[in-house]
């Protein structure tokens, strides 16, 4: 009689071993083969919009590929600040289920397009029709009246992009709009009279903006119809795996509007096999301001099709997204920061070093870190025993001092008695960041932290 087959015992000191080795190994033949120099290029669902400080999709990819190989029972990725879905396009593309979460509604509205469905033929029909209504529209009515619109758009270009919403609003089905959506989200970001070359609201100079040979419609139409050849190059990719059913993907690729400090559903909590994230460098205004970023277009856009109980109030003004996000509120910023400070060494001697040169600074920086902590408990309660984490992280300088982000972070983690397992750089090449802003230096290279939850 044979022997019944006895299942592999999982030894975590031998996983990380081998996850350390595979990560590494690259890496010492080809200093730079993380950056992916040469080979960061945007395809699929990934070019529908240009989000600030998009993730390499190639890296991604990689990183993914590693880990599966050491741990080939991972089923699903949690990304708790998922930005425009690179993640969740870079999970989906290897079969995984997907969950995420970010505070900007231009954010989730991206990867709530990007997770399908992939009816690439009623989308087209529908975007003809939708065309057809564009064209057929002589109104001179203006769709928004946020305060400002004038500074921003030319009134021919509000009447003409006012036409292309009169007819997304027509479309009777919300996915197809949420596609719609998208575009002209790109749209106005294109047509706006602020530069486009900076992630912050920079009005052009009147003169220029005057100028300025603008056809929203037809630049509407020429994203529109990249972003279906794009849907359907990724439907080709997911039918390769066999992994569509009726057009829709068929794992989970769920992203939820929400805070990351916060749990998700406490009475049934989900828990996930991987965690790979890039949360911000440092507080919205001093880094990338995403939601200033986000804030021209979210004005054309109807929430209610995003999530229907959506506070208006995300986006009353420039700075309401980024004033929610990590470090946006500085009250009480020295006084919260105390018990990150305890936990992280490195963090108490910065901020000790900027109190006596800039106080301001000190407060921006310990606003920041004392968010980030909140987000660190409840996201590790959604992560399964063992699970590996991927963090992406770059290291700023504020008033000249080094924000050695990496080392904090890594000891916030580590005092929830994480394992650190490797650590490794890569120089940015393609990440679409910012040269420099106001208040600080942008980064020129990321850290990716690998680290294991403790049981």
């Amino acid at each position: 009689m044979q022997a019944p087959k006895v299942a592999a015992i999982f030894d975590p000191s031998i996983a990380d071993v081998l996850l350390k080795t595979r990560l590494r190994s690259q890496a010492a033949l080809d200093p730079d083969f993380w950056s992916f120099k040469k080979d960061a290029i945007r395809e699929n669902t990934h070019a529908f919009f240009q989000y600030p400080a998009m993730m390499v999709p190639q890296m991604l990819a990689r990183l993914l590929s590693d880990v599966q190989a050491v741990r080939p029972e991972i089923r699903s990725v949690f990304d708790p600040f998922a930005g425009s879905g690179t993640v969740l396009t870079e999970a989906m593309l290897r079969g995984l289920d997907f969950y995420g979460r970010d505070i900007n509604p231009l954010a989730v509205l991206l990867c709530r397009v990007k997770a399908g469905p992939f009816d690439v033929e009623k989308l087209r029909d529908r975007a003809a029709r939708l065309r057809d209504r564009i064209t057929m529209d002589s109104g001179q009515s203006i769709e928004v009246r946020f305060k400002g619109w004038h500074k921003w758009f030319r009134k021919d270009v509000a009447i003409r992009l006012s036409r292309i919403v009169r007819g997304i609003r027509k479309e009777n089905c919300l996915w197809s709009r949420r596609f719609f959506w998208i575009a002209l989200a790109e749209t106005t970001r294109l047509v706006s009279n602020s530069r486009t070359s900076t992630f912050k609201l920079h009005i052009r100079p009147t003169h220029e903006s005057n100028h300025r040979a603008l056809r929203p419609e037809r630049t509407f139409g020429e994203i529109l119809e990249s972003n279906i050849n794009q849907l359907e190059a990724k439907r080709g990719l997911l039918q390769g795996m066999n992994k569509l059913a009726s057009s829709h993907y068929t794992g989970v690729a769920k992203v939820d509007l929400g805070d990351s400090s916060t749990i998700w559903n406490a009475n049934n909590r989900p828990q996930y096999d991987l965690l790979i994230t890039s949360p911000p460098y440092g507080d919205n205004t001093s880094t990338v301001p995403y939601g200033q970023h986000s804030y021209l277009p979210l004005q054309w856009i109807d929430l209610a099709d995003v999530e229907p109980k959506v506070n208006r109030d995300l986006v009353s003004n420039t700075h309401a997204i980024d004033s929610r996000s990590l470090g946006g509120s500085r009250k009480d910023a020295i006084k919260g920061s105390l018990d990150v400070q305890r936990r992280s060494p490195s963090l108490a001697k910065v901020l000790k070093e900027l109190g006596s040169i800039r106080p301001e600074a000190q407060g921006r920086v310990a606003a920041f870190f004392r968010d980030l902590n909140r987000s660190i408990d409840p996201i590790l309660s959604h992560l399964k025993p063992n699970a590996y984490m991927f963090w992406v992280v770059g290291n700023r300088r504020v008033a000249e001092r080094l924000i050695p982000l990496q080392d904090i972070l890594t000891e916030l983690l580590c005092d929830r008695k994480a394992v650190c397992v490797t650590t490794f750089e890569r120089r940015i090449h393609s990440k679409r960041m910012a040269v420099r802003n106001d208040t600080a230096q942008t980064m020129r290279k990321e850290t990716i932290l690998v680290l294991r939850k403790a049981i």
